[in-house]
């Protein structure tokens, strides 16, 4: 692990963000995935909940995305917030790029799933349709990784 975040640490600052770590294994392994969810249940759930259905912060559940649904797109604004002046804080100072990467393929665990109470659609719809760059968006999951 001290490698992958090496090599992370290194593309973030040479401006490929962590094109690495998302290419080669796209958090996907189940140690990411629980190191993903630990950082999500430590610093997410006030805004987001813990079945990612949303409240201050979008539903992650859905295919609508503010700033984007796919791996980069959620790497980014985790790491450099949401939009000025809408809430979410740059998370780049308290984590470290690994950590953005594994809590950022966890949250992509949410899409499909159904919240309790799951709040309404906001951004661009996100998927196979439109891969394109994002706009308002949301997502939710509620199982957690075993």
């Amino acid at each position: 692990q001290m490698e992958k975040a090496a090599k992370l640490g290194m593309y973030m600052k040479s401006g490929v963000e962590c094109e690495y770590f998302l290419v080669n294994s796209n958090g996907t392994e189940l140690s990411d995935l629980k190191a993903g969810q630990a950082i999500f249940e430590t610093n997410c759930v006030a805004c987001h909940k813990a079945d990612g259905g949303g409240g201050i912060g979008p539903n992650l559940t859905d295919n609508h995305w503010i700033l984007g649904g796919d791996i980069k797109s959620v790497f980014k604004t985790v790491s450099e917030g949401g939009r000025s002046g809408k809430g979410m804080i740059a998370w780049k100072a308290q984590l470290k790029p690994i950590e953005i990467a594994q809590v950022a393929s966890y949250v992509l665990t949410f899409q499909g799933t159904t919240p309790d109470n799951p709040k309404d659609a906001e951004g661009d719809l996100w998927g196979d349709a439109t891969t394109q760059a994002p706009a308002e968006s949301e997502t939710t999951q509620t199982d957690s990784i075993n």
